[in-house]
């Protein structure tokens, strides 16, 4: 006897995951060459034993990432805090990126969830 499947289109899933190994902004994701990104929640998390300031940025045709595309500057972040950030980033089609930066090393993951249109997920 055959299981049926149902897919869903354009599920949220994990877009990108980062510790930052450095204090200088690193890239969480950039557009991938197909498909339409919806870049949809950024969870924070400080896994250091001290507070840390965190950004994020939001660059939509490239990979400046200072004050003038800061979504988050300097933000502290807490002993073991976690910060969401639940709203649409953005819509990518073709370029753009979200960059993140932390003043201590090591001490905070970044984590971006999102759907790709057009694709389709099956469940377990």
């Amino acid at each position: 006897m055959a299981s049926e499947q149902s897919s869903v289109t354009g599920a949220q899933r994990q877009l990108g995951q980062l510790r930052p190994t450095g204090t200088s902004a690193e890239t969480l994701f950039t557009v991938p060459y197909f498909g339409q990104v919806n870049a949809e929640v950024i969870n924070v998390c400080n896994v250091s034993a001290a507070a840390v300031d965190v950004s994020i940025f939001h660059d939509v045709d490239g990979t400046t990432y200072d004050q003038t595309t800061a979504l988050l500057y300097t933000h502290t972040l807490a002993v073991g805090a976690v910060l969401q950030i639940d709203a649409p980033i953005g819509d990518y089609q073709n370029a753009g990126s979200i960059g993140v930066q932390v003043s201590i090393a090591n001490a905070a993951n970044f984590t971006l969830y999102g759907s790709v249109e057009g694709e389709t997920v099956v469940p377990i």
